[in-house]
This record gives structure tokens, sequence and C-alpha cells, in this order.
């Protein structure tokens, strides 16, 4: 280091994550998958995971704005717009890295949705689900946006200063939250997404700083 050259804090610096948490990391996403798919193959939605979405589901509607505009960091739109404000800040192999992962979450939410066959929240709970947008699909197991979401902050983790990890949990944690709010999905299938992206983010080549 240059005399007189200053060090960045700790907490300033970009978070690079070794092979074995990456091991672990994927470990978990698998378990987290498969027991919210074994909960969807089941006859009927345990009266604990219809609590936490009737909650969800009854929040005041004042809350309808600021939820789906967090929501959107699950969209697809949002992989590419991240991507170019990446490339723009100059870290063009974070730009492509998350281009590669969040399409990857996108395509992979919409291929495993079979392995569940369960319903959306209307579908199993019945009419008084309450519905604030309108919903694609039948199929609500896994959920796309908690993947792409997850897979996204996952990625941007392993680039940005370590003090942004709460702020990207806690998109995540609001992107799940919402698609309970908007009546489009049940607790494990943001589990299921949240376990998905989770895998993606393990086995998606880390950026390098640049």
């Amino acid at each position: 280091m240059p005399v007189g050259a200053r060090r960045r804090p700790l907490h300033c610096l970009p978070m690079a994550t070794s092979i074995p948490r990456r091991v672990l990391r994927f470990g978990a996403g698998a378990a987290l998958f498969g027991l919210s798919w074994a909960e969807a193959q089941a006859d009927e939605i345990s009266p604990s995971e219809e609590r936490v979405f009737r909650w969800a589901n009854g929040a005041d509607d004042r809350l309808r704005v600021p939820v789906r505009a967090i929501m959107q960091a699950g969209t697809f739109a949002t992989v590419p717009a991240v991507a170019v404000v990446a490339f723009l800040a100059g870290k063009r192999r974070l730009a492509l890295t998350v281009l590669v992962a969040g399409t990857a979450a996108w395509y992979g939410a919409k291929v495993a949705k079979p392995m569940g066959g369960r319903e959306r929240p209307q579908g199993v709970l019945g009419d008084d689900v309450r519905l604030r947008e309108g919903i694609e699909g039948d199929l609500g197991w896994v959920s796309g946006h908690t993947c792409v979401a997850t897979t996204t902050a996952f990625v941007l983790a392993e680039e940005l200063p370590g003090w942004t990890k709460p702020v990207l949990a806690s998109i995540v944690a609001l992107t799940g939250f919402g698609r309970m709010y908007v009546g489009a999905h049940l607790p494990h299938d943001l589990v299921g997404g949240a376990g998905l992206g989770m895998m993606i983010s393990a086995i998606t080549p880390g950026p390098r700083a640049s």
C-alpha cells in the first residue's frame, strides 16, 4: 500500500464467498426446497402455513403501494435493470453474473412449478383470499419472484460492501411478504423459491471486483 494511503473500513469492502460457504448455501437451499416441496405435496395446507398467509394477505390496504413497489425486486425486468446499473458503474463482470443468475432463477422457477403442482392460494383456500393484482398461471409452488430476488441478493452481496447485506435481506423478505399480501403465493411457495435461489446463486461463478 502506498505511503499515506488510507485503508477502507472492513464494512465497506466487497464480501467474497469461499467455496465451503457456497457448498453450505447450496445444501441449505436444497433443504428448504425439499421441505417446501414435501409440504406442497400434502393433501391439505397446514394450519401454521395458513395462519402466516392469512396474516400477510389480510394486512392493511394502505400498504399496497410500498409493498408492491418493493415486490418488483422479484420481477424478471429487475434482472437486466440491475445489470445495466452494474455495467454503468464499471462492474462488467457483476453485470454479466446478475444477467446469467437472474435469468436462470426466473426460468428455473418455471421449470420447478410442475414438480410441486400446488395451486395458487385461492385454489387452495377458497374465494375469501384477497387478490390485489392480476395473477398469472394456476401453479403457486415455487415463487418465481422470491427465487429471482434471493438469487440477485446473494450475487450482489458478494460484490457490494458488507453493510448492504441487511438491506438485501430485507428486500427479499418484503418481496416474499408482498407475494402473500397480493394473494399470489402461500408461505411454502416462498420457502421453495428462496431455496432454489440459494442453490442457483451458489453454483453461479462469483463476480470479481473490477
